[in-house]
């Protein structure tokens, strides 16, 4: 018997190992999920929790008082309008022909629709973070608009094996190619899988001749691959077949029709401009007296008093999850209105450089509590509407020693392309030397490169 023991003893000891993992709380899962919800997907949100848990409910006192402070402002607005010259009131044109060609948004966000495949497909805690991380960071065409470098260190993670390996998994979610870097990687993965056991050389050809296989150069290919012209322009048709824009069917038709701001940059009364959090539409929440009361009274047996206390600290810590998003979002808005503000007064080719650090480190969070709080959100400003997002750039330097936002490159390069005469369209070397002259270090490889991510295609093509 002693042997047995023994010997169980050791299997034990054997057995034992020492694991570390990163287990967020409830509260803080919580609050990292309501973080990262647009104004839409919160309202989702609100509706699902207040029919799950039966202690949290709608203020109406408050909603009420929110709704008469709504009302008064769309009446005095009214009021300046009707004041305006010309005006000749509104006039309901549409009629349910074309209230039926209207387009329809998408209940289920692409990125929410995403993080339900993440959650099927991971389970460690921190390749969920890594997930959701690339998740929040895609942008209008499902591209990842981050580096390894930037999730390393938003995320304090070295291992960029792990952080390619949860990227892989992305881009497999679907739609296939989401999260890509550059188109060739986004094609590549929807060939592999889309015409398995033949995609070789597809991807091949996608990685090595798809600028040849644009302008139609099948000769070029052809005598490369020592292959027949009619082989080529098969894998041409293959390749036309994959969606290089992967979100593009998951997107609205028109995304400012839907787009509801959670931030708004308004003048107040002396001119000067300040932030606004739109919650106007958020219902306020408060946990039910009547449920609460009931704790106090001795008719409740102890399972029950246990199951209200359950719900009552559940109502508490999603109240207080909203308040904290609120908060986060405004505080963000402020360094962004303080630090941009070239921007708003001059436009966006005064756009300075600025990085999820910057913003972390003046509003003392960390760097992924600032990057899921700008995931998937937009700001009003009075010069149109924003995602968050594009006020976050790179630097580029200028001859003085100043920095430049990469963004800004990108608003000038465009507008000094949208001003050339067609006939004579501005080359990579000329829009180059006009940096130069400003005294901006814009590498000409550069102005290549950003032209390319701007949809623009070179000189030879665009002249008239």
């Amino acid at each position: 018997m002693e042997n047995m023991v023994y010997f169980l003893h050791m299997i034990l000891r054997i057995s034992q190992k020492q694991l570390q993992k990163t287990i967020l709380a409830p509260s803080m899962q919580q609050s990292i999920e309501i973080l990262l919800l647009a104004i839409p997907e919160l309202h989702t949100a609100i509706e699902q929790e207040l029919e799950k848990n039966p202690l949290l409910e709608i203020d109406e006192e408050k909603a009420s008082q929110k709704e008469k402070s709504l009302e008064e402002t769309i009446a005095k607005g009214l009021e300046h309008i009707k004041e305006t010259p010309n005006f000749s009131g509104y006039k309901d044109n549409f009629d349910d022909e074309d209230v039926e060609k209207m387009p329809i948004c998408y209940d289920v966000p692409l990125e929410q629709h995403l993080r339900q495949q993440l959650s099927l497909e991971l389970t460690d805690p921190l390749e969920i973070e890594i997930g959701e991380f690339i998740v929040g960071n895609l942008n209008e065409d499902g591209y990842l608009d981050c580096s390894f470098e930037e999730i390393q260190q938003a995320l304090q993670i070295h291992d960029r094996d792990l952080i390619l390996k949860v990227l892989k998994v992305a881009q497999s979610l679907e739609p296939l190619g989401i999260a890509s870097r550059d188109i060739k990687e986004c094609l590549s993965v929807q060939a592999s899988v889309i015409y398995n056991g033949k995609s070789e050389l597809l991807v091949k050809v996608i990685n090595e001749y798809l600028e040849p296989l644009c302008k139609k150069r099948y000769d070029l290919i052809a005598r490369k691959l020592k292959l027949d012209i009619e082989k080529v322009k098969e894998i041409s048709a293959c390749i036309a077949s994959l969606e290089p824009k992967p979100a593009r069917n998951y997107r609205p038709v028109n995304a400012s029709i839907y787009i509801k701001p959670d931030i708004s940059i308004i003048k107040d009364d002396t001119g000067n401009l300040k932030v606004q959090i739109n919650q106007d539409t958020v219902p306020p929440l408060r946990v039910s007296k009547i449920y609460s009361s009931l704790l106090k009274t001795a008719k409740c047996s102890q399972e029950e008093k246990e199951y209200i206390r359950e719900k009552v600290k559940n109502a508490i810590l999603f109240i207080k999850s909203i308040e904290q998003r609120h908060n986060t979002l405004k505080e963000i808005a402020k360094y962004i209105l303080e630090y941009q503000k070239d921007f708003f007064s001059k436009g966006s080719m005064h756009l300075r450089p600025m990085i999820l650090k910057d913003v972390a480190n003046a509003i003392d969070r960390n760097e992924s509590t600032v990057s899921r709080a700008i995931n998937n959100k937009y700001m009003d400003t009075p010069c149109g509407i924003f995602s968050i997002k594009y006020f976050f750039s790179q630097s580029l330097s200028d001859h003085d020693g100043g920095d430049v936002s990469n963004r800004s490159i990108k608003e000038e390069l465009k507008w000094l392309i949208e001003g050339e005469t067609k006939t004579k369209p501005l080359s990579d070397r000329e829009i180059h030397l006009h940096f130069e002259r400003k005294n901006m270090k814009v590498a000409r490889r550069t102005i290549t490169k950003y032209r390319k991510a701007l949809n623009i295609l070179p000189a030879y093509l665009r002249k008239q």
